[in-house]
C-alpha cells in the first residue's frame, strides 16, 4: 500500500469515527432510554395493580401509595432510572386513573 492510499483510508476511518461518535452513540443512548423510561411506565402500572389487591380496605390510598413508591424506586435505583419524586406521584397518579377507567 503506497502513501497517497493509506492518507486516504486514514481520513475515511477518521470520518467514519466521527459519524459514529455524532450521529450512531446519541441514537443507541436515545433508544435505550426510551427502553427503560417504557419499563418505568409499565412498572408503575403493575406496582399500582399489585398494591390494589394487596392493600384491602377503604382509606388505604396512602399505605397504597407509599408501597408503590418504594417497589418503584427500589427498581429504579436497579436500573439506573433517574425522575424527581413529583414526576413519579404523577406516573402514579395517571396509572391510578387509567385502572380506574378500565
Amino acid at each position: 500500500m503506497n502513501e497517497v492510499t493509506f492518507n486516504i483510508l486514514k481520513i475515511v476511518v477518521s470520518v467514519v469515527s466521527a459519524l459514529v461518535a455524532v450521529y450512531l452513540i446519541p441514537f443507541i443512548k436515545a433508544k435505550t432510554a426510551d427502553v427503560k423510561y417504557q419499563k418505568l411506565l409499565d412498572m408503575v402500572e403493575v406496582a399500582v395493580r399489585a398494591a390494589e389487591q394487596t392493600i384491602k380496605g377503604s382509606g388505604q390510598g396512602a399505605a397504597k401509595k407509599e408501597e408503590v413508591i418504594k417497589f418503584v424506586t427500589d427498581w429504579m435505583m436497579e436500573h439506573g432510572v433517574t425522575i424527581t419524586y413529583d414526576q413519579l406521584e404523577q406516573l402514579i397518579e395517571a396509572a391510578v386513573f387509567n385502572m380506574k377507567r378500565e
